[in-house]
């Protein structure tokens, strides 16, 4: 039987390379993407390493994809047994509290919460069918001195609820689908400009890690899973000395 896995935001960033990682390991990849080019051409890269991969349009911010990627792949992919919802935008990363606009935080909270709920609901029903798993990618939500993204962090803290309310509803309900979050910790992208620091994970080690609990098979049931790679961050402290 075919392993088959969708990820959103899969295009670029730690998305890219879970699909990388899960396809070198013999996972059929759907490449959820909004932008058809970046989509085909992030498939088509991971066809020249020998990847199965297609692209499939999801945007988060139009439920109307979403829908048509949960029929699509129920005809075409109906062994689909793991989501990982990984798209999502920050908002602006640096902005104080009352520099935030209303408009800002709306779109930040309509594509990291009510995205994610629609692509939650839209296919639960195929993955429970396979006894599928849904992951779901976070972030640190408890703020600091030194991490305190206004958007990013609330639209998160309310996406980490839902994860939990969703798994207590499946356990309830008896639906057969594991469904939690997955915290990799500081991990180097564009969207944090590629920073380097002995605190952020390269993104292939991020990567690693979200590839290694959302396969593990463990039982992680409206959980926060989280591994933030502090033996290699103590590596890369020492190499710095």
């Amino acid at each position: 039987m075919t392993n088959t896995v969708l990820i959103t935001g899969a295009n670029r960033g730690i998305g890219f390379e879970v699909a990388r990682q899960l396809g070198r390991s013999g996972w059929l990849i759907l490449l959820g993407a909004r932008n058809q080019a970046r989509g085909e051409r992030a498939a088509a890269q991971l066809a020249k390493e020998g990847i199965r991969a297609e692209w499939l349009q999801i945007d988060l911010d139009d439920a109307a994809t979403i829908h048509t990627a949960a029929l699509t792949a129920a005809h075409h992919h109906p062994e689909l047994r793991l989501l990982i919802n990984n798209a999502g935008i920050a908002g602006d990363m640096t902005a104080e509290p009352m520099a935030v606009t209303t408009e800002s935080l709306r779109e930040t909270l309509n594509v990291n919460v009510m995205g994610t709920f629609e692509m939650i609901k839209a296919f639960t029903p195929l993955l429970a069918r396979n006894h599928g798993r849904i992951a779901n990618m976070t972030i640190p939500t408890s703020p600091s001195r030194f991490w305190h993204p206004f958007s990013y962090i609330i639209s998160k803290s309310a996406m980490n609820q839902m994860v939990k309310l969703f798994g207590q509803s499946f356990a309830r309900k008896q639906i057969p689908v594991d469904i939690f979050g997955i915290m990799p910790g500081g991990v180097s992208t564009d969207l944090n400009g590629h920073l380097k620091s002995p605190f952020v994970r390269p993104v292939a080690e991020g990567a690693a890690a979200v590839v290694k609990i959302a396969t593990d098979g463990h039982h992680h049931q409206g959980k926060i899973v989280a591994d933030y790679g502090f033996g290699q961050m103590v590596g890369r402290l020492i190499a710095r000395h």
